[in-house]
């Protein structure tokens, strides 16, 4: 008997369950809407609850005690300077949760679990870039390259001058010296000769 148990378990493991929890609680924050089962959601909702309190304090104590669900200061500095600002004249009810029925394959209820809340959509895209660590200063050194390159193009270039062709100084051949010469032609008067013999042996021995 459950007496005085409210965790449900969904299935999991304590560790399971509880990653699986802060994961949802990340996301909701990043795109502030999020699909799951029913059981799921109502139980994301009471994690997200929690934290938007500690993001309306939005002092040092209240960061490091999100950052214990959601171990990412980016994430972390955006909910408390964000988000927890927009629930400032709320006193609780910070999400809600739209039924969509059950799902084909196995027939679980589906739900939408969302801040009641939200931001522009051109706001969440730019937190995602930033959290998913797409670098936004790539796209800046894009623009500033396009930039200069149209700089460029507009200022007349300055013909340089065109440098005097230098004399190539004439190489000096080198003379070789006699010694090595005369051995050259000793060395192949002599293969010459080993030819000659090894022929007159063959022809002696067809003979026979």
């Amino acid at each position: 008997m459950r007496h005085g148990d409210r965790v449900k378990k969904l299935g999991r493991k304590k560790e399971h369950r509880r990653a699986l929890l802060r994961n949802m609680c990340r996301s909701l924050f990043i795109f502030e809407k999020i699909r799951t089962t029913m059981p799921k959601a109502k139980e994301a909702r009471r994690m997200a609850e929690h934290i938007i309190e500690f993001a309306k304090k939005n002092d040092l104590a209240a960061k490091r005690a999100i950052f214990r669900y959601i171990p990412d200061h980016k994430l972390v500095k955006i909910i408390c300077e964000e988000i927890g600002p927009n629930f400032a004249n709320r006193q609780g009810g910070y999400t809600r949760i739209y039924r969509l029925g059950p799902r084909l394959g196995d027939g679980a209820e589906m739900a939408i679990l969302e801040l009641v809340e939200q931001n522009e959509p051109a706001v969440i895209d730019t937190r995602r870039k930033l959290i998913e660590r797409r670098v936004l200063h790539e796209e800046k050194s894009k623009e500033k390259s396009k930039k200069a390159k149209s700089e460029k193009e507009k200022a007349p270039k300055a013909k340089k001058p065109k440098k005097e062709a230098k004399a190539k100084p004439e190489k000096k051949e080198k003379k070789k010296p006699e010694k090595k010469i005369a051995r050259k032609k000793a060395k192949k008067e002599k293969k010459a000769k080993k030819r000659v013999r090894a022929r007159k042996k063959k022809i002696k021995k067809k003979r026979r």
